[in-house]
């Protein structure tokens, strides 16, 4: 009986030492906070679809600032404050990234730099302030790029229309616009275009007054462009509809820096990084942080590298701009029906 208590004993020493070890075995989620903009659009959904599909659990917290930037300062403080810190957080966009990140040139950021940081849908890092240049990094901070350069993005275009007056709406609530506009500026000199600005006006509490959007394309459509180049902006990218479908009733291509007013609106053409891929993208800059305990600021800021030429065929029917033979083999054609 002493012998078989004895054997019970060690069974069960046993089969509790091995609860232990596979308790052990199973690590806490990660926890990640996700600032945003205007939602969980493509990218987020990337980020953490991407995440998943490598086994990795994760609990997230989704703070939106649904477009209103004063919202931002009360989720870094709630990060700040808490008693319990994310071990990553993701800024979407330039905005929340440069509330979050501050500017290079500032000695503190407005989060503690033991908290790795990681941005993405940023459209100018360094024109932004958030970074002094590319190859400079910043403690505890990373990110991805998802723009091609300006120049790159307009030779683009002129491979399918050859334009010589280029029509631009400037959103002076952010400064995606406002820094596309000067690039937009020099390279009219350069590459030889005639650059037709008109500026959005700001309601009373500072945001843009969507209402007025029709007009300035009028008056667009008044200076005879070839062209309009919709820009990184949230704001327009948000009321693309009322934007490219203005455009199209006046018969003026739209050219675009994103995926949505060609995919999901009537932009005619565009040469983009879908968001979707540039959260996948970046899901594995997070990964290497959180599971290979890599430091943010040895991870280079990078640029995915597949983009896509979209033509949003319907558009092109019905303003009569067939793409170019040589467009077809590499182009998407995609798109809604403009006359539904």
């Amino acid at each position: 009986m002493r012998a078989l208590t004895s054997v019970l004993a060690t069974g069960l020493l046993a089969f509790c030492l091995l609860g232990s070890q596979d308790t052990q075995a199973q690590p806490r989620p990660y926890r990640i906070t996700m600032l945003l903009y205007r939602g969980c659009e493509e990218a987020c959904q990337g980020f953490q679809n991407y995440l998943r599909q490598q086994g990795v659990s994760v609990e997230y917290t989704l703070r939106d600032a649904a477009q209103d930037k004063q919202k931002i300062p009360g989720f870094l403080q709630e990060i700040r404050q808490a008693p319990t810190k994310p071990d990553l957080v993701l800024s979407w966009g330039t905005t929340v990234t440069q509330m979050a990140a501050g500017s290079w040139k500032d000695a503190q950021r407005p989060l503690p730099s033991n908290i790795p940081l990681v941005f993405m849908v940023v459209s100018d890092p360094v024109s932004a302030g958030i970074l002094e240049r590319l190859d400079k990094p910043r403690p505890g901070l990373t990110g991805s790029l998802y723009l091609l350069p300006l120049e790159t993005q307009l030779k683009a275009a002129r491979s399918y229309l050859d334009f010589h007056r280029l029509g631009y709406v400037l959103n002076p609530s952010e400064d995606n616009s406002i820094s596309t506009l000067n690039e937009l500026r020099a390279l009219a000199r350069s590459m030889n275009f005639t650059l037709e600005v008109q500026e959005l006006p700001l309601g009373p509490a500072g945001k843009p007054d969507a209402a007025r959007l029709s007009s300035l394309i009028d008056q667009l459509a008044q200076a005879r462009v070839d062209l309009i180049y919709q820009g990184p902006d949230s704001f327009l990218n948000s009321r693309r509809e009322q934007f490219t479908d203005a455009a199209l009733a006046r018969g003026l291509p739209v050219f675009a820096a994103a995926e949505a007013p060609v995919q999901h609106a009537r932009a005619l053409f565009g040469v983009v990084n879908r968001y979707r891929d540039v959260g996948r993208y970046t899901g594995a800059l997070a990964l290497n942080i959180l599971r290979d305990q890599m430091p943010a600021e040895r991870i280079p800021v990078s640029l995915p590298r597949n983009f896509s030429y979209l033509i949003n065929l319907p558009v092109a029917l019905q303003l009569k701009r067939y793409p170019p033979l040589k467009l077809l083999d590499v182009a998407e054609m995609t798109g809604i029906d403009p006359r539904e």
